[in-house]
């Protein structure tokens, strides 16, 4: 009889601690918060002709890396659209050529007739020559900041 209470009361305790409300760690940070990328970013604001859409636009950028850009545009783009972009870094490096595919876009309000779009856009075909150069650049602008 003992040995048959002492396993309900083992299986009673197994149960409440089924039942205890699952706790969130707050030491450690959520795997989704942490930075995924590859290479640093930089806010920058860079003129950018693109081309791949019916006609050549001209933006801006937001952020700028070795990997990609994030521009603002006033149409709308579908994600997976390849784009062939031109731009010249600030520093009176070089003009760079690639290639890049849009990965993200997000809608931007800016009133009730007029709406804006920010556009991620990931380079697929860059020249290490023209990589090297956006890299010398972020660094350049990340060690003052």
């Amino acid at each position: 009889m003992a040995t048959r209470l002492t396993h309900l009361a083992r299986a009673s305790e197994q149960t409440r601690e089924r039942r205890k409300p699952l706790r969130r760690r707050t030491d450690q940070a959520h795997p989704a918060a942490q930075e995924r990328r590859k290479a640093p970013r930089i806010t920058e604001r860079v003129q950018v002709a693109i081309r791949g859409t019916a006609a050549e636009l001209r933006t801006e950028t937001v952020n700028l890396s070795t990997t990609g850009a994030y521009c603002t545009l006033d149409q709308a783009m579908t994600p997976m659209t390849k784009l062939q972009l031109q731009f010249q870094l600030p520093n009176g490096a070089r003009r760079v050529q690639c290639e890049g595919v849009v990965v993200r876009v997000e809608p931007v309000i800016v009133n009730a007739e007029r709406g804006r779009y920010h556009v991620a856009i990931f380079f697929t075909d860059i020249s290490e020559r023209d990589r090297a150069s956006i890299a010398r650049f972020v660094q350049q602008r990340l060690s003052t900041q």
